[in-house]
């Protein structure tokens, strides 16, 4: 599958201003979570998007254009982390109370179990399998004895259309 390299090349950057446009939209709209997430994903699927275009267009591009090819990779794999990490800073900054007050509650949680608690979640998840195991046993009689007379119904129906054939 033969591809022009320069047409890959620019829609590599069209597809990856798509993103970033569509996500900016998104995020003046909707959610202010659109844009702070806008440089990670965008240069994520910048990576896809390079990585892929590689592949298809090792039969046309020269050397020179392979190695600019692993460069503007490798570019795009750096600023990829280095967004990652903002995104998480920016994250952190902005919901660092809320983050901080999730993790002590969720230690006092923890710490409010005591051993005796936890050795009762098995005795409560057997409880209820055997709770499910009882239903089903109680409605297996009856399931049988439908599926008996669907099978004696299908057969009959069998036996009335081969006889409207002959």
């Amino acid at each position: 599958m033969k591809m022009n390299y320069v047409f890959v090349l620019f829609l590599c950057f069209f597809m990856m201003g798509v993103i970033s446009a569509t996500m900016f939209y998104l995020g003046r709209k909707i959610s202010y979570n659109y844009i702070l997430y806008n440089a990670s994903i965008t240069f994520g699927s910048g990576v896809i998007f390079f990585i892929v275009k590689m592949i298809l267009t090792t039969e046309v591009a020269g050397k020179i254009e392979q190695i600019v090819d692993i460069v503007i990779t490798m570019f795009l794999i750096i600023v990829f982390f280095v967004s990652l990490v903002e995104t998480l800073v920016i994250e952190v900054m902005e919901n660092g109370k809320e983050i901080k007050r999730n993790l002590q509650s969720f230690a006092n949680k923890i710490r409010t179990f005591d051993l005796e608690t936890i050795k009762t979640i098995p005795v409560k998840f057997n409880h209820v399998q055997n709770k499910i195991v009882l239903k089903w046993k109680s409605q297996l009689p009856q399931t049988i004895e439908q599926l008996k007379k669907l099978k004696l119904v299908f057969g009959l129906m069998k036996k009335r259309i081969v006889n409207k054939k002959v």
